[in-house]
């Protein structure tokens, strides 16, 4: 494993230089042997292996890297590391986290309040505040890291001071921290074989992703690239990076549009930019394409419910994802044992039928609404399923309400 982590690391420094500066993935990750992807999913429960497809371009997986941690008492500190809270789906997260706090420091099992930063992508400021937070009492620090090697000293630090680091949708190719959310690669090409199979496997496709170079943009990337290549028919015309910001996605996708005359006919797109790409297609003259979506945000539900769409989305709001996070760490302050350094889930997925009633449970929302359409429970699977990455511990008291 050593062997990976080494290869891993410079790939990824090598995709988030060519990100950065040009829009663009130099290289793909080393595929690990046959031997070594065995050594790696035999950490993870059986009956979730199969969402850890092509999990090498995410983040290695390995074992657990809090053998050695001892819980520390409470009250506890949760804290919050973000590389960008300005967007909606980083502050439900954010939002959610303090729900879940304020529940367990009524109980007199955290402190009142959950510090936070935001480093507005810029990894330097985001290891600084990292590293701020981990000496300034954190016990848990929950981080949506910018890169997915640029907090690794400070996670190493972290850990040697006996500090939890968890990172949400966004893991880290480092062993010292625990990764929690979804298999980019796995979503990726759900969106993408969905848009495929719409357009009966002919037509012009656009990808319009996130922040170039960090490792769910690149899962994400591949993994709907893997399934348009199952299609001779379907030609990728190009890829956007709207950072997952929907002026920002609007706007690159208005220059994308006026210098690209071409049909499209669909596009895959990886969250909170949908509604702003369908606008972007109105300003330009263009009709609507078939469309896919990584998230759930209440504008493009509300839109979809408006236009009549025919479309797919992933159930994946800020806060659900949140919720997991804060159960995992309830898990390890509760002296359970992970078996790996990556939980994985699935991501429901909701289509037409599914995202009308979802439409109904959030009376009022609009195409311009910046709430999350979550399932009412904020879960995004069972509490047991992750329980199966953990060993020994004591039940979780008082039970996480979200």
């Amino acid at each position: 494993m050593t062997r990976l982590w080494s290869a891993l690391r410079a790939a990824s420094l090598t995709l988030c230089l060519a990100g950065v500066a040009g829009y663009a993935i130099a290289a793909e990750p080393p595929e690990p042997s046959k031997a070594e992807q065995q050594a790696a999913l035999a950490n993870v429960p059986s009956h979730a292996r199969q969402y850890y497809d092509h999990y090498w371009y995410n983040a290695p997986v390995g074992g657990n890297p809090y053998a050695n941690w001892t819980p520390p008492p409470p009250p506890w500190q949760f804290c919050i590391n973000d590389s960008m809270l300005g967007t909606s789906w980083r502050t439900d997260l954010l939002n959610e986290v303090k729900k879940l706090n304020a529940q367990y420091h009524a109980a007199g099992l955290t402190k009142a309040e959950v510090l936070s930063t935001d480093s507005n992508n810029n990894i330097g400021v985001q290891l600084t505040q990292f590293n701020n937070l981990s000496r300034q009492g954190c016990n848990v620090i929950i981080s949506t890291p910018s890169n997915p090697t640029g907090l690794c000293a400070g996670m190493k630090d972290a850990l040697e001071k006996n500090v939890l680091s968890i990172t949400v949708q966004s893991p880290v190719n480092c062993p010292y921290a625990m990764n929690v959310g979804s298999n980019q690669y796995y979503g990726g090409r759900e969106l993408a074989e969905w848009v495929a199979k719409a357009l009966k496997g002919k037509g012009n496709v656009l990808i319009l992703s996130g922040v170039p170079g960090i490792s769910t943009t690149i899962g994400l990337e591949a993994g709907s690239k893997a399934a348009f290549a199952k299609y001779p028919g379907i030609k990728i015309v190009g890829t956007v990076y709207g950072f997952w910001n929907e002026a920002t996605s609007k706007t690159e996708m208005v220059k994308w549009l006026a210098t690209h005359p071409q049909k499209l006919d669909g596009i895959v797109s990886y969250g909170d930019m949908a509604v702003a790409a369908d606008e972007a297609l109105a300003q330009s003259g263009r009709p609507p394409v078939m469309q896919a979506d990584g998230t759930n945000e209440c504008a493009y539900i509300a839109y979809w419910h408006e236009k009549k769409l025919h479309t797919l989305a992933l159930l994946a709001g800020g806060g659900s994802n949140g919720y997991e996070a804060f159960y995992v760490a309830l898990k390890m302050l509760n002296g359970a044992k992970p078996t790996t350094n990556m939980v994985w889930f699935p991501l429901p997925a909701l289509n037409d039928a599914s995202a009308e009633k979802l439409y109904a449970a959030y009376p009022g929302i609009t195409h311009t609404s910046s709430c999350w359409a979550d399932a009412p429970d904020h879960h995004l699977v069972a509490d047991s399923y992750i329980d199966a990455f953990f060993k020994g511990g004591k039940k979780i008291e008082p039970k996480p309400n979200p």
